[in-house]
């Protein structure tokens, strides 16, 4: 006679969300309830917190079709020859 072994099989899930509490003057929440929209504070002071230039700024404009890249180089000498005269 063959014995059957039985095993018993308990999954365990932990979870844990870090959140951590800060106080900020009502000034600075209204302005972060503004620009939080639909997406978590995090996102929004995440997005504050990253440093880009303002080369990056305006590389971003690309993917929305508001400038061409070659048409920014075009305008390069243009644009010193612009702030020589008048800037």
């Amino acid at each position: 006679m063959v014995e059957k072994q039985q095993y018993l099989y308990i999954c365990i899930y932990l979870y844990s969300l870090m959140s951590q509490i800060i106080s900020v003057s009502d000034d600075v929440y209204v302005s972060l309830k503004k620009l939080k929209g639909k997406e978590s504070y995090s996102v929004v002071i995440r997005g504050l917190l990253a440093t880009k230039s303002n080369k990056e700024k305006i590389l971003q404009l690309f993917g929305r079709g508001g400038v061409d890249g070659t048409k920014l180089k075009d305008l390069n000498p243009l644009w010193k020859k612009w702030s020589d005269e008048y800037a």
